[in-house]
């Protein structure tokens, strides 16, 4: 029933790779060949090889790289997908500017900057703390703020630069994209560390000191091995009689041959500076000219990226997972991952067998902490409509004290039975509309959630009381505050524990008769809430406590037809948007607590349907409503976590897809019991609805004064 935005969370390292000088020993680099921006992504393997990957994107902003910036964020889009099929995941990016002028503004995410003869900076994509690494989508974000004014680019300046501005994971594979189309410019002007030249063998050694490949896209040509005249679109490995050619026939179909040669040397550096560095580094070269000529053709650029992402090396060694992560796919991908790669929760990981088992090791108490929230505020906005519906059905301003109340219906009597009912309870037949009426009303809701693939289900049991001041402004134009209490007790399917929240609100509301019989009415609400958590995650129990905003704005509109004496049918519809904010944070109770960021979720509910009040007797009064209501904000998202232990591995486990249409059916009974005093009976239900539920009965009784 709602849309997640959320901001991802991660940690850095306070150090580089650096391996102490006894644990030296032989690694193995493994390429992951998704060429242009990662055709080729080398990960180091230790006992078990990498299967996440930390990849800096270093960028040319010198005048003719436009197209580059343009393209290059969906295009890690398309490759981030593309390597969690091959079982690669939980994968950061990072994005480097170098080459324009020192008079490039500051960006607004700008994480720091280095003035040579040209300019070097980094930008804030959110994952970790400083923001440096993010998520695919965070980096093809932030590429828009990329520049196209300079003229001097050194490519191993900024390499150096990316160093000493980032920290890669030390269980991740380790890539920097060198993107650029001219040849190296030196540039020594305000090296930092008292350094006085930046040269070929200095990135190397940061390169074996990092254990980081280079993937050059650069202006580099090469010629078909075996004389056939097809495109090479990349190469690998640093001999050229040993290493591989991927070339590209007429059909478009990429094969991988062995040996590569390099084109007719220009009188440019590239090949020696950038090319034989990253061939050398592990690494692979792609001719940027490859590239530009798709970048108007988007089903030629997807099936260039698909092609070359399939030419993966396969692991060597078994998993240390119980559960194969290369079976697993979505929230069970994501969690298999994170634990692969967390040496601290190898104990963990050895006895996981099932996807239950790692759902239950996920966040899934977030999922109804939001949807809780958002269904409350219903019921509070629900609760100021029906007042509203009191006073018009009054005609006057009354007191109201309901004893319970759950989902009452809006409904109004026509002129004629309110006259009716009003003298049966002892009143006159039109109010006095000075001074102030006040109400109080509680309610108590119940709602069950599904077990779903991405989340346990739960039960919840929600007590609210509303009080409220309102007045008259005129005969046409009644306005009005309430403040509200709510409680929810939330319990979990499927594994113990649940969550508690007490949320504490005000909302502003009003109803206006533009035409006779045609009433306007909006509210607006603002609500903190505080949530005590507790979660059976399958390794025992964890706690934690976190606070949250909520705000919400309702339009609509009601029209009262009175069909005959006895009854009036009153269509309406009505659009309700509520906006809930989490903060991220911090459980406590064993090696499987989480840290989970914060979170935002938008819900955007249309309702039409009708209501009609039949006059039974002359002191009993039937009503009936139907309602169907669409979610506009339904496709779910994703929530950022890491296991508190291993920090630096931050997964996002996708939140469920909630039921767009759906609809909701209300009874009800209004007796008049003489004296100004009115008892009611309702029940609703909400029906056509895949995965929630929600009923109950409302006993109302009503006092005039």
């Amino acid at each position: 029933m709602m849309a997640w935005h959320a901001v991802v969370y991660g940690a850095r390292r306070a150090n580089t790779k650096k391996k102490e000088e006894g644990n030296k020993m032989l690694k193995f680099k493994q390429s992951l060949l998704t060429i242009a921006i990662g055709a080729a992504t080398s990960v180091p393997m230790l006992a078990q090889a990498a299967s996440t990957l930390d990849l800096a994107v270093v960028i040319d902003e010198s005048g003719s790289m436009a197209g580059e910036h343009n393209y290059i964020g969906s295009y890690v889009g398309n490759l981030d997908n593309l390597l969690n099929d091959q079982g690669v995941s939980l994968n950061q990016y990072g994005l480097v500017g170098f080459g324009g002028t020192n008079y490039t503004s500051v960006g607004a995410n700008e994480a720091g900057r280095e003035e040579g003869r040209a300019l070097y900076r980094h930008f804030i994509l959110s994952r970790s703390p400083d923001g440096v690494w993010g998520g695919a989508g965070d980096f093809h974000q932030e590429t828009k703020t990329l520049v196209v004014n300079g003229s001097f680019e050194d490519g191993y300046r900024a390499i150096d630069y990316t160093f000493r501005n980032f920290d890669f994971r030390d269980a991740a594979g380790s890539a920097i994209m060198l993107i650029s189309d001219e040849d190296r410019d030196i540039d020594s002007v305000n090296l930092p560390g008292g350094m006085s030249l930046i040269d070929k063998a200095h990135i190397e050694q940061q390169l074996k000191d990092n254990e980081t490949v280079v993937h050059a896209v650069v202006q580099q040509s090469f010629s078909d091995p075996e004389g056939m005249n097809r495109k090479v679109i990349a190469v690998a490995g640093d001999n050229p009689a040993t290493g591989f050619s991927y070339v590209e026939d007429a059909q478009g179909v990429i094969t991988k041959v062995e040996g590569y040669q390099f084109g007719n040397r220009s009188l440019d550096t590239t090949q020696t500076d950038y090319s034989e560095l990253a061939l050398a580094s592990g690494g692979t070269v792609m001719d940027i000219r490859t590239l530009r000529s798709v970048y108007n053709d988007a089903a030629a650029l997807q099936q260039l990226t698909g092609a070359l992402a399939n030419i993966l090396v396969e692991l060597s060694v078994d998993p240390i997972i119980g559960i194969n992560c290369d079976n697993a796919s979505g929230n069970v991908l994501q969690l298999c991952a994170a634990l692969a790669q967390a040496p601290e929760l190898r104990s963990v990981a050895a006895e996981v067998e099932t996807s239950a088992q790692l759902r239950q090791l996920s966040q899934y108490q977030v999922n109804q902490m939001v949807q809780t929230a958002v269904q409350n505020n219903r019921a509070v906005v629900q609760t100021v409509r029906n007042r509203l519906a009191t006073l018009r059905q009054a005609g006057a301003n009354v007191v109201d004290i309901n004893m319970m109340d759950y989902s009452g219906d809006n409904i109004a009597l026509n002129g004629e039975t309110t006259s009716n009912m009003r003298e049966i309870r002892g009143g006159a037949a039109s109010g006095d509309l000075n001074g102030l009426g006040y109400f109080m009303r509680g309610t108590y809701m119940h709602g069950k959630q599904d077990t779903t693939e991405e989340a346990n289900g739960y039960s919840s049991d929600t007590y609210a009381l509303v009080l409220g001041v309102d007045s008259y402004l005129n005969d046409k134009t009644q306005v009005g505050v309430a403040l509200n209490y709510t409680t929810t007790d939330a319990d979990f399917d499927l594994a113990s524990g649940g969550t508690d929240s007490d949320t504490y609100g005000v909302t502003l509301y009003g109803s206006h008769a533009v035409l006779p019989n045609l009433y306007l009415e909006a509210s607006a609400g603002y609500a903190q809430a505080s949530f005590d958590t507790e979660r059976d995650s399958g390794f025992g129990t964890v706690r934690g406590d976190t606070d949250g905003d909520i705000a919400s704005v309702s339009l609509g509109a009601l029209y009262e037809h009175e069909v005959n004496s006895r009854l009036t049918l009153q269509p309406f519809t009505y659009l309700n948007y509520t906006n809930v904010e989490l903060d991220g944070f911090e459980e406590s109770g064993g090696m499987t607590a989480l840290v989970i960021d914060d979170s935002r979720i938008e819900s955007l509910v249309s309702q039409v349907g009708a209501s009609a009040a039949y006059q039974l007797t002359d002191s009993l009064v039937g009503v009936a409503s139907l309602a169907w209501e669409h979610e506009f904000e339904n496709s779910g998202g994703s929530i950022a976590s890491a296991f508190a232990s291993s920090p630096d591995n931050v997964f996002n486990v996708k939140t469920p897809e909630m039921d767009s249409d759906y609809g909701r059916f209300g009874l009800g009974l209004s007796k008049g019991l003489g004296l100004n005093r009115t008892l009611s009976v309702n029940a609703e239900a909400l029906f056509a609805h895949s995965d929630y539920e929600e009923y109950g009965i409302e006993l109302q009784f009503r006092q005039e004064l």
